[in-house]
Formats: structure tokens, C-alpha cells, sequence
């Protein structure tokens, strides 16, 4: 069933093609001609595309009846992360070439620019998608990226126009434009009924404790492609789990088998190489794949569990290919994006400048002194929203009772931050990373928070993955449960990353009322540290 919806994802296709019949009903246009001879290559190709895949399903049917994985006690013939896998190629990839590629040609364009479009889209989704990006935890981010992705293989390919004659004439290119951007919406939502009608059935090897945290954790992330269907170890004594226990260690075999496991997750504190030579020796032959907790956390969840890792974890920063100082295109995107913004705002700039000033004539700024890259102390600028006593005030009242009218429209907006666009300019921060604290919490939560220090290898941002992901936060533990998607941010920092955050920053600021979710403590703070105060 799986294989068949995989190759049903090709008929969006056919759908995205009404987008434009008129231009199948009329007259062929400028953009070249279709001869009789090109249709007999295209036909004669398609028919042996066709062969190919009836000849290989046969092929793999007979195979797989003959070894008998169809029986009822055995995984399906194709598991869930390798449909997905297959399935996102065909949305994302194939299906959006497809529709543009045939409008293209519907519309009179010759057959090799046809070609070249199809082959130039493929190589331009492949390219853009070749790095894992946590786009399931960015909605936003993730329509805009899945609309780029054809947008830029559809530009790529006009680029010979530039220097001869158009392969694609603009009108052709707006048509496949829309088909192709259209598909990839489409895309999306045929991607969450896949995932939703066959998740990744993920079980746990450790303690039912972990499997139900992690059970949580997926489904308050509202993750629909993976289930924790149980978990293999130890069977908990009393009132039964939240998942259920799927036998010991010895039995993990026929508990892939029984429950068409896809997933082995190791739970932390395991006995890693007990477990690894038993799945070695048991399940080497079946479909399923095995991860360690801290790896799927970081691939599914977007951050890292800093209480179930040890400074091994850390060892990505001495590779070769890291690279200790911002890279030359997060410099340069922060000076242009910062530039820019400079610029656009510098009305609203004035505006909040003269508001604070003619309010109480205190000082338009307010500095707070923070912890920079390395360890530096830099002061960080805002607009004062605080009376100007404020600082003799506090313990006598609550902030609420300090703010100014103005500071109040200053918090609401957000414009209290613009003047850090200045210091983004500078390179004293960044638009994207770590958010800065000052240095009396640094050396407090330095004591408490494992490797908290570490957030400092990087530049602050005036937003980042932890703002977008976690919200205020406020708390002590807040703070460092936004420390575990620093550090996620900190390995897996790229200019494109910075792009999908900004993008994520814009749907964060214009949302209402947003609640602090946070998980079990010891996946923060590990299961022996106690944190006071929250």
C-alpha cells in the first residue's frame, strides 16, 4: 500500500496541470515547435520509463512472495522512513519539475528546453535540499523554502536566456512558475496525510520512563510522522505505561517482527554495546534502523537534551570542517539584511526616539551590559521603556508599574530592539543566534547548567532558533531548556539556517498569547541535578 501511494504522488502532476488549459487549446506560441519526430522520442522514452518500473514491480513482487514478507508477522515490504524518504523526493522534486517541464511544452516550447528545465529543476531540489533542515518545526519557514525551491531551479534554467535566445518565454515561465509552486502546496498537504496514515513506528530499548517521555514530547511537538509504540527492556512492575512493553533485550527480534518496528531508539543510560552487538546479530537482516536518543532528538525535536550528553557530544567543534568564527555568508547576510532594515526603519527609530524623549525627558537608551562572543561583555541597546528611576525602584515595584505609555507600545511592538540592528551592523552581534544575558545570570546558571558557557562560541543574535522555538522563557529552567536549542543552533549554523529563523521570527512576533511548553527536567538537567528556583 505504501509503494502504491508513492507512485500516486505522480498524478499531482496531472492536477497542477489545469492550472493553465487554455494553453493547451491554443495555437502553439513562439516559444519553439513540437514536431512529429519529438513526439515519437517523447513517446518512445516514456514507454520505456513505463517498462522499466512494470518490469521492476513484477520483479520485486515475485521476489518478495517468494521470501514471504508478505506473511503477517513480518515488517512491510517497504518500511516507513524509507517511504517518506521516497515520498518527499516525488512531492518535492520530481513532481514540481514534472508539472513545469509540461507546461512548458504544452505551450509550443522545444523539446530540449524542455528537457534541460526537468533536468535543471531535479539538480536545483536535490542541491537545496541536500542538508537536513528542521523545516517540519517551521511552518512558516517551510512553505516559503518549498516555494523557493522550484522558484530557484525555474531561474537557474533562463539563465542561458541572458546571453542568447530565450529557451522560455516569460509568460511560459510564469505559467510553470505557478504550476510548480502550486504543486509544492499541494505537496505539502499530501505529505501530512502520508505521514499521519503510516507513521515511523519507533520503539524504545531502556526504561518505559524514557518511552513515555519521548512519547510526549512527540506528540506535544505535534510531530505526526513517527509513534513510540513500545519499548524493549525491562518490564515496569505495577500499573502498566503509557506504551506498552514489548519484551526484553533477547526478544527484540521478534518484537521488530510482531510490531513492524522501524525504529530503535537507544534511550541514554543504556548498555550501548550490549545493545549494539544483540540488534547486530538479530536485525541486521530486517528493515529496521537504530539511533541513539540524543541524534534523534537533535534530527526530530531541533535540539539537544543537554542532561543526557557528555562532552563527547562537543566533539564536532575540532573537525576539520568546522568552523570556529562566523562564516564569511552569515557576515555578509547580517550586513545586508541589517543594512536594509537599517534603513527601513529609521523613521519608526526616530519616532520611538522623540516618543521616549518627550515623555519624561529622560535618556532615549537604556544599556544593559550582556556576555558577547568569547566571553565578552558588550552593552546591548534599547529603547528605555522603564522610568528614568527605575533602577532605585526596584523590589519597591513590579516592572508592569515602571513601564512608561511609551515603553508599553515600545514591549508590544517590539521596537525597544531596533537599536540593536546598529550593533548588528557593527559586529558586536548577530541577526541570528544566542540571546544575550547578562553576566550575573551567565555565572549563576554557569554553576547549574551544563555547558552553559559554550553558548558564548558563537555571536549573540537579536533573534534565534531558541526565540522562535521556545518563546520567553523566562524561567531559570526556561533558560536552559532554550540552552538545549542553542546548542543545536551552534553545530548547525549556515546562512540558510539564518534565513528559515528569520522567516520564523516574523509568524513568532505576530503570534498571541503563546504558551511555554517544556519537557521532563532530566532531559535538561539530567536525572541527578537538582535546580532550584524556576
Amino acid at each position: 500500500m505504501t509503494i502504491v501511494r508513492i507512485h500516486v504522488a505522480l498524478l499531482i502532476g496531472l492536477v497542477a496541470a489545469l492550472l493553465d488549459p487554455a494553453a493547451a487549446l491554443a495555437a502553439p506560441s513562439t516559444d519553439g515547435f513540437v514536431g512529429d519526430g519529438a513526439k515519437i522520442v517523447i513517446i518512445a522514452i516514456g514507454a520505456v520509463a513505463l517498462a522499466a518500473v512494470v518490469a521492476a514491480a513484477i520483479e520485486v513482487t515475485f521476489r518478495t512472495v517468494g521470501e514471504g514478507k508478505w506473511s503477517g508477522d513480518t515488517a512491510p515490504v517497504l518500511s516507513a522512513l524509507a517511504a517518506q524518504r521516497y515520498y518527499t523526493r516525488v512531492l518535492y522534486g520530481l513532481a514540481p519539475a514534472g508539472v513545469a517541464s509540461a507546461i512548458a511544452l504544452v505551450r509550443g516550447v522545444r523539446v530540449s528546453a524542455v528537457v534541460f528545465l526537468f533536468a535543471v529543476m531535479i539538480i536545483t531540489a536535490t542541491a537545496l535540499r541536500a542538508k537536513p533542515r528542521p523545516l517540519h518545526l517551521m511552518p512558516i519557514a517551510r512553505v516559503a523554502f518549498n516555494a523557493f525551491v522550484p522558484a530557484a531551479g525555474l531561474a537557474v534554467a533562463l539563465i542561458p536566456g541572458a546571453f542568447g535566445q530565450a529557451l522560455i518565454g516569460p509568460q511560459t515561465a510564469f505559467a510553470a512558475l505557478t504550476a510548480a509552486v502550486t504543486t509544492t502546496f499541494m505537496a505539502d498537504w499530501l505529505e501530512s496525510r502520508f505521514e499521519t496514515d503510516r507513521p515511523v513506528w519507533t520503539a524504545v530499548i531502556g526504561s518505559a520512563s524514557f518511552a513515555n517521555k519521548l512519547a510526549s514530547e512527540i506528540e506535544d511537538t505535534g510531530i505526526r510522522g513517527y509513534k513510540v509504540v513500545g519499548y524493549i527492556g525491562e518490564e515496569l512492575a505495577g500499573p502498566p505505561a503509557r506504551v506498552p512493553w514489548l519484551g526484553s533485550l533477547e526478544d527484540v527480534r521478534s518484537a521488530v517482527r510482531q510490531e513492524s518496528i522501524d525504529l530503535l531508539v537507544i534511550a541514554p543510560q543504556s548498555r550501548r554495546l550490549e545493545i549494539f552487538e544483540r540488534a547486530a546479530r538479530e536485525c541486521l537482516d530486517l528493515q529496521v534502523r537504530m539511533i541513539e536518543a540524543t541524534a534523534l532528538y537533535e534530527g526530530l525535536l531541533g535540539h539537544v537534551p543537554i542532561g543526557t550528553i557528555n562532552s563527547a557530544w562537543f566533539q564536532f567543534i575540532m573537525h576539520p570542517r568546522y568552523s570556529p568564527s562566523s562564516p564569511l555568508s552569515k557576515r555578509a547576510l547580517d550586513l545586508f539584511v541589517s543594512g536594509l532594515m537599517l534603513l527601513g526603519a529609521l523613521p519608526f527609530m526616530l519616532v520611538c526616539a522623540l516618543a521616549v524623549k518627550l515623555e519624561d525627558r529622560g535618556p532615549v537608551f537604556y544599556r544593559q551590559r550582556r556576555v558577547g562572543e568569547e566571553g565578552r561583555e558588550f552593552d546591548m541597546l534599547k529603547f528605555r521603556m522603564l522610568r528614568p528611576d527605575a533602577d532605585e525602584l526596584w523590589g519597591s515595584m513590579n516592572e508592569d508599574e515602571m513601564l512608561t505609555r511609551a515603553g508599553r507600545v515600545l514591549r508590544k511592538t517590539h521596537f525597544n530592539e531596533l537599536p540593536q540592528l546598529w550593533q548588528i551592523f557593527k559586529g558586536e552581534m548577530s541577526l541570528v543566534g544566542p540571546r544575550p544575558e547578562p553576566p550575573e545570570l551567565v555565572n549563576e546558571l554557569s554553576g547549574l547548567v551544563p555547558y552553559y558557557e559554550r553558548r558564548a562560541l558563537v555571536k549573540p543574535g537579536l533573534t534565534g532558533w531558541a526565540q522562535v522555538r521556545c518563546g520567553y522563557a523566562g524561567s531559570r529552567f526556561g533558560t536552559a531548556w532554550k540552552m538545549c536549542h542553542d546548542l543545536y543552533y551552534i553545530k548547525h549554523r549556515s546562512a540558510a539556517f539564518d534565513l528559515l529563523i528569520l522567516l520564523q521570527t516574523v509568524h513568532v512576533l505576530v503570534e498571541r498569547d503563546r504558551e511555554e511548553q517544556l519537557p521532563a527536567k532530566d532531559f535538561i538537567l539530567g536525572e541527578t541535578i537538582e535546580f532550584v528556583g524556576h
